[in-house]
């Protein structure tokens, strides 16, 4: 598979791109929202260019699919999940709004927002939804979701934290230090009371610390 095309930027029409890596020159199509970012780059900044692809294999033919980021990727690939909606649909879909707005409204049910993108119904719309709600997760997303399960982690020794704290220890220091325990002594932990775990992990704080 093609994960990507580095290469300088030759030319931008109507829903394709044309990239020069080395000897060969690539047409990649694209959507408007891609064409739009690589229409306003200027200079060296039209130079050594990444895009992710993704390579449309039919009988008859086969289609090279460029992204500037690798969640309108993820959004094309999802798309094509949903019945009816083939690879140049998913495209024009992904033309009409953000990758942003369309799993927004996707979560939501958003019907109307979805039917008034350019080729697609209620009908189709419909199905989106009924296939898509809560599977595009965006990359911030997934960001916010790590940092809360953190702090969730954390929050179950935070009696020792603010205990160290206390102490004198720096709150980022401590915080870190005991998430890097708590994910080493796992086993060991899970096998005492949650009173016990404390101070065996205040204790090892405590050394590691200083």
């Amino acid at each position: 598979m093609i994960n990507a095309i580095i290469g300088d930027l030759v030319s931008i029409h109507e829903g394709e791109v044309i990239l020069r890596a080395g000897h060969l020159e690539y047409s990649l199509s694209v959507s408007n929202q891609t064409a739009s970012k690589l229409s306003n780059l200027v200079g060296e900044a039209k130079q050594s260019i990444r895009l992710l692809t993704v390579l449309v294999h039919r009988e008859d033919s086969m289609s090279l699919f460029g992204f500037f980021q690798a969640e309108e990727r993820e959004a094309f690939l999802q798309l094509q999940t949903v019945s009816g909606v083939g690879a140049k649909q998913a495209m024009k879909i992904l033309g009409g709004i953000s990758v942003r707005h369309l799993a927004e409204a996707l979560d939501n049910g958003n019907l109307k927002l979805l039917s008034s993108i350019p080729g697609i119904g209620p009908k189709t719309a419909q199905k989106m939804i009924l296939a898509l709600r809560n599977v595009l997760v965006l990359d911030d997303d997934k960001q916010k979701d790590t940092r809360e399960r953190v702090g969730q982690k954390n929050s179950l020794w935070a009696d020792i934290v603010n205990a160290l704290v206390d102490m004198g220890y720096d709150r980022r220091r401590v915080e870190e230090t005991i998430q890097g325990l708590s994910q080493e002594m796992a086993e060991s932990l899970g096998k005492v009371s949650h009173h016990d775990a404390e101070e065996l992990l205040f204790r090892s704080a405590i050394k590691m610390l200083g």
